[in-house]
């Protein structure tokens, strides 16, 4: 089997289905932003993890995350993407310390007869941790759960490395609306790029050999590197650990539950890292956000190409870009056109040689939420 239920594509439907599954995931290691983002004391920004609306805000050397909901009366206390500045409630002002403790509270005394410290009110927190500048959060739980770096396993040390991020990425966020396991999907699917995006990825056509597309399982989470080398995932590992790797192929890793990153030739030599990720909004939406800069690795290229890079950057990146949204804007396509089916699908699909990945997916989001049997 594939990796599918036979009714898998019920939970792309079911309302109810798409619940389950979220509680379950927010207990999961899940990519929330960039260090950058929270540099400075007071900072902030606004994140998601399975569907439930948190912010993570910077402490002056430590970070501290919380769900987006006011002890008080449940109203969200950010509603910006990132700022910066003390936690205070927009509904009635409540203040909260860097542990989430009401601190402040207008006419506390007259209205509820007690001084704020002595509410007991919180915020509920989220755990943290950080790979490189990515920083990952999950919804405290009383069971035993790895650690981010047990969780990443090989991965950590990879993510850790291409995260070094010497200048602002280029943001992108937009709505997708298609179930967001449908979009990760076509993410590990390299099966689609001459139909679907023929004058960008796929204008080579279908490649006559598997033999340079080389797939590797990290646990639950799986990598595709492009190489003639058998051993290329050991020697990219072994080069982000001891800081020797150089930009010289294309790799992407999938991170469940919904996190892409991917080091790709854009221009070469000049490489580019996109760290994609699909947050879950409802069965038939998602949101797709992504941060692409210039890879951190040492690359080949001429003294002159070094030296004039800064200039021609300022060309090449709104270039690069707009090819990256090019292709989002394809797939999130097809996802949409397979949404609108989704209530005729009855049975698992027929999944080739560059699509096997996607049964690992299912396999593995299946076990890290906690689903047997039918969905």
């Amino acid at each position: 089997m594939s990796g599918f239920l036979a009714n898998w594509a019920q939970a792309l439907i079911d309302p109810q289905a798409f619940r389950d599954e979220q509680r379950r995931l927010a207990l999961a290691w899940t990519f929330l932003g960039l260090a950058g983002d929270v540099a400075r004391d007071g900072d902030w920004f606004r994140a998601s993890i399975a569907t439930r609306s948190v912010f993570v805000q910077r402490f002056g050397e430590e970070l501290r995350g919380f769900e987006n909901v006011c002890a008080h009366r449940f109203y969200p206390l950010r509603r910006d993407a990132r700022g910066s500045g003390p936690v205070v409630c927009g509904f009635h002002g409540w203040q909260y310390n860097r542990d989430g403790l009401v601190v402040g509270a207008p006419i506390c005394k007259m209205v509820f007869g007690k001084l704020p410290h002595e509410l007991g009110a919180r915020l509920r927190p989220i755990e943290l941790a950080t790979c490189g500048s990515m920083i990952f959060g999950r919804f405290p739980s009383s069971a035993a759960a790895p650690s981010l770096e047990q969780y990443l396993g090989d991965a950590f040390p990879i993510l850790q490395a291409i995260s070094h991020v010497k200048a602002r990425p280029l943001y992108m966020e937009r709505p997708i609306h298609a179930h967001w396991k449908l979009n990760l999907h076509i993410t590990l699917d390299d099966y689609h790029g001459p139909t679907i995006h023929p004058s960008t990825l796929g204008r080579h056509g279908w490649l006559p050999s598997l033999s340079m597309r080389r797939y590797f399982r990290l646990g639950a989470n799986s990598a595709y590197l492009f190489s003639d080398d058998e051993r290329c995932f050991d020697r990219l590992l072994a080069g982000c650990r001891s800081g020797t790797y150089r930009s010289d192929h294309f790799f992407v890793l999938q991170i469940l539950p919904n996190l892409v990153v991917a080091h790709v030739d854009a221009d070469r030599p000049f490489w580019y890292c996109n760290i994609m990720q699909y947050v879950p909004v409802a069965t038939d939406r998602t949101t797709f956000r992504s941060w692409s800069y210039p890879a951190p690795f040492t690359a080949d290229i001429s003294w002159l190409a070094r030296t004039t890079r800064p200039v021609t950057d300022l060309f090449r990146h709104p270039i690069y870009l707009h090819y990256f949204k090019r292709v989002v804007d394809e797939d999130a396509t097809v996802c949409e056109r397979i949404q609108e089916v989704a209530h005729q699908i009855d049975r698992a699909p027929m999944l080739g040689a560059q699509e096997e990945r996607i049964g690992w997916f299912e396999d593995s989001i299946r076990d890290l939420a906690g689903l047997t049997g039918k969905m």
